[in-house]
């Protein structure tokens, strides 16, 4: 697993585009800015 500078892990994630609309709308209705916010959300 790789580190970034802060010691948070990173782990890369994969999508279709239809799992990422999927995620896209989960993060909008939870008032997130992006997929991002709800991936980190997802894998704590």
């Amino acid at each position: 697993m790789n580190h970034t500078d802060n010691g948070e892990r990173t782990m890369p994630v994969c999508f279709t585009p239809e799992q990422l609309k999927v995620v896209e709308e989960y993060a909008k209705k939870r008032g997130m800015l992006n997929a991002s916010q709800a991936i980190e959300e997802l894998a704590n």
